[in-house]
């Protein structure tokens, strides 16, 4: 089950698109502004390459951890009369639901503390996966406003020729502004 996540469209191509920032944020623009054997341009490649890495680890985290899901063994610990018994039934797997347990389509059970099912990594977010999720969030925030300023710093000065490579720049910015955005 874990190793069919990674075999997903949207996983892969969050994987790629990071690979592809990471790559052109140290090995294009990094090294164009202050090139990787200065002390400045290794510390800042150093410094990416750990938000790069954090994000990357809480990427992989999100996919493989399981979201929290009811066992089928499941009961209520407290005795209930028959009609509130049925309202903590789910009304599509007919199994016992604790509070704030929803029912993912995608994944066909009940999620405990479900907040959404995300298509990027494929999986639910929920009770054991909720703080990778929000891990893998803000380091990607951070990585990306990091490669922003790896980008812009670049840009503003060097002295480019507008016409000499400005297509694979300009579809960098692109990427890298849709990347922050998702």
């Amino acid at each position: 089950m874990k190793g069919k996540r990674f075999l997903s469209v949207p996983v892969l191509a969050v994987f790629l698109l990071m690979l592809f920032v990471y790559y052109s944020s140290i090995f294009v623009f990094l090294q164009d502004w202050l090139g990787l054997q200065s002390s400045p341009g290794t510390l800042n490649a150093f410094l990416f390459s750990l938000f790069a890495s954090l994000s990357l680890f809480s990427f992989f985290s999100c996919v493989l951890t399981d979201p929290g899901h009811v066992p089928s063994s499941y009961a209520p610990d407290v005795e209930f009369s028959k009609d509130n018994a049925e309202q903590k039934k789910c009304d599509k797997c007919f199994a016992y639901k604790p509070p704030r347990t929803h029912h993912c389509r995608v994944c066909r059970r009940c999620i405990l503390k479900m907040d959404h099912h995300c298509l990027w990594i494929n999986n639910c977010v929920g009770y054991w996966n909720y703080k990778a999720f929000f891990v893998f969030v803000f380091y990607a925030t951070t990585a990306s406003i990091y490669s922003t300023i790896i980008f812009m710093s670049c840009v503003f000065q060097k002295d480019w020729d507008p016409i000499k490579g400005s297509s694979l720049k300009i579809f960098y910015c692109q990427c890298n502004n849709w990347h922050s955005s998702s």
